[in-house]
């Protein structure tokens, strides 16, 4: 055999081990992640009702509308506010609400920054006091709920802090951590794991229609790695991400 031979053997030899042993380690990475049968996204919420109920007589907004703090959202008229007034009570307004004493009505206000995600008042129809009148999911921290169903050998590998990368329903991907794990069983008698995931790109505003309160994602979560090959993994997976293919 010549040298010349000699080499491409050689050279084969160490190209298909190279192959094997990223492979390996690839294999070894996707071991030390799982991905959630369903997730959501989370959202502050701020409920409108009041201590006073009535007839609904103007409304400005509908579901899915923009709304900043101090919009108008409807206005009743209200037969018990009426009542107060005249036997001598002096209601007050609040940040949430404008009381008019003299024609007897309340105008109800978004308190935050936001969109209405329900409102139950509609022109004419009566609303009880102490009932939730609308909803209104306010613009900045959003989180995700993932459910997990783990085998106890995985659920022993959740971390506090662990990476996780959330998929939009566009497909695009962003960075998340873990920060809250629960553990539930369903009806079937299953352990299910829940696992909130903080992810300050979820407040881009760039992505306010694929972020809203109940959207669909898929969260996927890292586990430690306790094998051999956690070292190489991490280094093969940071020069991936050095030049671009991860």
């Amino acid at each position: 055999m010549t040298w010349t031979n000699r080499l491409k053997l050689w050279g084969g030899i160490l190209l298909v081990a190279a192959i094997t042993f990223a492979l390996t380690l690839l294999f070894n990475q996707r071991q030390s992640q799982v991905a959630s049968f369903t997730a959501t996204v989370d959202a502050p919420v701020a409920m409108v009702g009041s201590s006073y109920g009535g007839v609904v007589t103007d409304l400005r907004v509908r579901p899915g509308d923009a709304v900043t703090a101090g919009d108008p959202l409807f206005t009743l008229s209200s037969l018990q506010l009426q009542q107060d007034v005249s036997h001598g009570l002096n209601p007050l307004s609040t940040e949430a609400y404008t009381i008019d004493a003299e024609s007897g009505t309340i105008t109800y206000h978004a308190v935050s920054n936001g969109y209405v995600a329900s409102i139950d008042a509609r022109p004419g129809t009566f609303l009880p006091s102490g009932s939730p009148m609308a909803l209104v999911v306010a613009d900045g921290e959003r989180t995700v709920t993932a459910q997990f169903e783990l085998e106890p050998s995985e659920y022993g590998r959740v971390e506090q802090g662990a990476s996780t990368r959330v998929v939009l329903p566009n497909n695009q991907t962003v960075q998340g951590t873990v920060a809250g794990v629960t553990v539930k069983t369903n009806d079937q008698g299953n352990a299910i794991t829940f696992v909130t995931i903080d992810s300050p790109a979820l407040t881009d505003p760039a992505l306010s229609s694929l972020t809203r309160l109940g959207t669909p994602v898929t969260v996927i979560m890292d586990l430690r790695d306790d094998g051999w090959l956690a070292g190489p993994t991490e280094e093969l997976l940071a020069f991936l991400t050095k030049i671009g293919l991860r």
